[in-house]
């Protein structure tokens, strides 16, 4: 079964210039949706294919953009802690852990992060419209440590399945999309536009009940500092100011 939706279909279209119609096509048939509409306007997601990449644009005019080299979203983490950081910890960097499943990659901040702290990284995404933009930002990048990055297009709970015991994975990170709170400052726009893709993760519970069952060492699970434990059973919290990572021991 597909993982492209009709809802996805019927609220994005594809819009191009001449000089990239061929991506442009790719992109439309692997979204099932038009490409180069007559009214582009009544579509809620346009997806822009030009000369210099891709990016989204909501009705309101909000963008998003997955780009390596911009560095806008924070990809570059200079100054980082390296071995120290939280997410090295939880992960076991000091028990030399090295290769990780991340099974809700978004706008790669934490994956691209985990590259740069020398884990190699196999991604899973499950938003088509994510992973075009992925896809594209990993094609296009020139970072030495992006190159052997692996991504898949799958729901992370069928790719778990699917998958157990086939890849050399030593960890396990998740990070599910935390409920929008009823106090808060609006988010900057592209995380506006990336939870109207995305929405919420309701099968969390569920997606790490099958990742304890991998052979790995770890499991490792993003959370708010204030939110409750997504599954009893964890062996030890990281905790920064604002999120902590849970971790299982699974091996």
């Amino acid at each position: 079964m597909s993982l492209v939706s009709a809802a996805i279909n019927e609220r994005l279209c594809v819009l191009s210039s001449s000089a990239t119609d061929a991506k442009a096509l790719q992109w439309s048939q692997f979204f099932k949706c038009p490409l180069n509409p007559s009214y582009p306007e009544k579509y809620f997601f346009n997806f822009h294919v030009e000369p210099q990449g891709v990016y989204v644009r909501d009705q309101e005019k909000r963008i998003l953009e997955i780009d390596f080299e911009k560095n806008h979203l924070d990809y570059e983490r200079k100054g980082h802690r390296g071995k120290n950081e939280l997410i090295a910890k939880a992960l076991g960097v000091a028990k030399g852990y090295r290769n990780i499943l991340d099974l809700s990659v978004g706008l790669g901040v934490d994956s691209v992060f985990l590259t740069q702290l020398g884990f190699a990284v196999t991604g899973v995404e499950r938003s088509p419209v994510l992973y075009a933009l992925l896809k594209e930002a990993f094609a296009k990048t020139t970072k030495s440590y992006l190159q052997f990055y692996q991504l898949y297009f799958a729901d992370s709970l069928q790719f778990l399945k699917e998958h157990k015991g086939q890849l050399n994975i030593d960890s396990i990170y998740f990070d599910p999309m935390y409920p929008h709170k009823k106090k808060s400052a609006l988010p900057k726009q592209e995380m506006v536009v990336f939870r109207d893709l995305v929405g919420h993760d309701d099968d969390a519970a569920e997606v790490l009940k099958e990742a304890l069952t991998w052979p790995v060492q770890r499991v490792v699970v993003k959370r708010p500092m204030q939110a409750e434990e997504l599954l009893p059973g964890v062996r030890h919290s990281y905790e920064g100011k604002v999120v902590r990572y849970d971790t299982y021991v699974v091996g």
